[in-house]
């Protein structure tokens, strides 16, 4: 086998050991030597950084897939819980007036001072606000939806004449 790699190499070999033996023995060292480093450079580049660079990019993809899995697995647990508490919670609310549950949201988000007035209709409840900061109308909404369930079936908000704040009315329901 060593005989045949030989007589195939032999050809490429040949040229390269006749023009080193023309060279001094310092420049011998040298072109030795500047191979050798050529070989070590041309491994590293070519095999050990591609390898260790996705070796390091995987490591990484892992590590943020470990990270949102472990934020799934608490959101999930929380959205259970969120849903077990919300359903009761909101079932307890069930046979209370959609105005008395309002009034009692406006006052918790601080947005009752600008109620102007809470109307009953066919199907719910509508409520008129004048000069109310917008994130506290917002607020407001969100804490009917998610505490009590109730919805904002009409809405129309204004510019209010006093800077940063609103004038609204709203329309408020259960859904069915």
């Amino acid at each position: 086998m060593n005989e045949k790699l030989r007589e195939a190499l032999a050809p490429a070999i040949n040229p390269v050991q006749q023009w080193m033996e023309t060279l001094e023995q310092r420049e011998r060292y040298i072109v030795i030597g500047g191979s050798i480093a050529l070989i070590v450079m041309m491994f590293y580049l070519i095999v050990w950084e591609p390898i260790t660079e996705k070796y390091n990019q995987q490591q990484t993809q892992h590590e943020a897939q470990r990270q949102l899995y472990n934020w799934m697995k608490n959101a999930s647990a929380e959205i259970n819980a969120l849903k077990s508490a919300g359903g009761n919670s909101m079932a307890r609310f069930r046979n209370q007036s959609i105005s008395s549950l309002a009034d009692r949201s406006a006052t918790t988000t601080g947005i009752k001072p600008y109620i102007e007035k809470i109307d009953q209709s066919k199907n719910g409840v509508k409520v008129t606000i004048k000069a109310a900061n917008f994130d506290r109308v917002i607020t407001w909404l969100s804490d009917l939806k998610n505490k009590y369930g109730i919805f904002a079936r009409k809405v129309k908000i204004e510019k209010s004449n006093e800077a940063g704040a609103v004038d609204a009315s709203i329309t408020l329901e259960r859904p069915s």
